[in-house]
């Protein structure tokens, strides 16, 4: 018997009160067999859909033989090395027209072809348990058929692959194989979702390897930026053999994979349609992880910090330490970073304008300026020697710096350089 969560629990339930039965089927089977905690629930029964209405009143109507009920609530990721998620289900109660093994030909294979009886037995017309058992995926009906149709099966067939390290059997490869040129002009919105799907799956390496193995990759990173040069080609093999010992951040693991293509990064980071604040994130990240693996002592680090965040810190102090597992690089620079930073924060040492003990005001009271923004413009430079030294955040000592930096240009331009005596 699957796990169920506790709203589908109760659904089946009320079912079972109202003297209906009610079928578990589709992907929703697949991922709890195999482990998981799907969010969308399919959900077949003999119950008239005026019934089904009735008993679920808060259900939203989607058509004459579909009732949804969504019990998910939303939690919005704190932080962008956390992934947005929902918590709770989406059941789909739908009324059966017929037998459920006729319903179940629906599925394109058949590990989704197969359900669960709300007394725990199994309706499996297809074998779909004993291919889910030996992770192999299979076709219910003509691949070669399914993908005329519908090419974006393929990259639902591969998504497979890297969620669950699915095989694929001869008829999906074959078919695959010969359908290369459709698959990689689908709408680009599709191989987007099942790309970064797979990427966050326990088997992204074999999802890559059996990508570029059938000549897909260019669908991914664009076919006029996948001209890699021998140093890419080992990267990408070495990527493929140890991505699944990273966690399981999409835009961390998408980073890994972009950053593998140096010499074209921004076309291949482009090529797919990603959301504007994943962008925000990668786009810089070809400059700023060698900035931040650079950082070696309190004054850079906290310079890194002012400019760019603490956010853009975290995401891409994360990102070399991926590269560092996939690359079996030197963790030295990382472990003295990581404490540099410990001390940082234990000390609560000041980086941001805000942490500054004067601000505009007291600048123009001083008499130092009396234009707004050429105080604030002075505040900014005032960061340079409390990131030298904190106790440089002193009244009396910044206002020094400020008239200082106010008078000299000289000085303003060389506040970052120790002058040697």
């Amino acid at each position: 018997m699957i796990k169920r969560p506790d709203e589908v629990a109760e659904i089946i339930k009320k079912f079972d009160r109202a003297g209906f039965n009610i079928i578990s089927a589709g992907q929703c089977v697949t991922g709890s067999i195999l482990g998981e905690s799907p969010l969308d629930w399919d959900m077949y029964t003999d119950c008239p859909q005026e019934k089904v209405r009735e008993m679920f009143p808060e259900g939203e109507v989607m058509g004459s033989r579909t009732t949804r009920l969504d019990y998910t609530t939303f939690v919005e990721s704190q932080h962008v090395n956390e992934a947005d998620h929902y918590d709770g289900v989406i059941a789909d109660i739908i009324t059966l027209e017929g037998p459920i093994e006729e319903q179940l030909e629906i599925y394109d294979f058949t590990c989704e072809a197969t359900g669960e009886n709300s007394n725990g037995s199994a309706v499996d017309p297809f074998g779909g348990r004993n291919d889910i058992k030996q992770r192999l995926l299979k076709p219910v009906g003509s691949f070669k058929d399914a993908v005329k149709k519908n090419p974006a099966l393929i990259w639902k067939a591969l998504r497979y692959v890297g969620l669950y390290g699915f095989d694929l059997n001869r008829e999906i490869f074959d078919v695959i194989q010969a359908n290369v040129e459709r698959a990689a002009v689908i709408d680009k919105e599709d191989i987007l979702y099942e790309f970064t799907t797979a990427m966050v799956g326990d088997h992204a390496g074999k999802f890559l390897k059996m990508v570029s193995g059938l000549g897909l990759l260019d669908a991914i990173v664009g076919p006029e930026n996948f001209s890699v040069n021998p140093r890419e080609k080992k990267d990408f093999a070495k990527l493929c053999e140890r991505i699944d010992e990273t966690k399981k951040i999409p835009i961390r693991r998408l980073g890994l994979l972009y950053l593998v293509f140096d010499k074209n990064y921004d076309k291949v980071l482009n090529f797919l349609p990603h959301e504007e604040d994943t962008l925000d994130y990668l786009l810089e990240a070809k400059r700023l992880c060698p900035k931040l693996y650079f950082c070696k002592n309190e004054e850079m680090l906290k310079n890194f910090i002012a400019e760019f965040g603490w956010d853009k810190y975290h995401f891409y102090d994360r990102l070399l330490k991926a590269q560092n597992i996939v690359y079996e690089l030197n963790n030295k620079q990382q472990f003295a970073r990581d404490e540099i930073i410990k001390v940082i924060i234990r000390e609560k040492q000041p980086i941001f304008v805000e942490d500054l003990v004067i601000d505009a005001d007291d600048i123009i009271e001083a008499g130092i300026t009396d234009d707004r923004d050429r105080a604030e413009y002075l505040l900014k430079l005032l960061l340079t020697p409390i990131h030298k030294n904190r106790w440089n955040n002193d009244r009396d000592k910044l206002l020094k710096f400020a008239r200082g930096f106010n008078r000299s240009r000289i000085r303003r331009t060389f506040r970052n350089v120790d002058w040697l005596r």
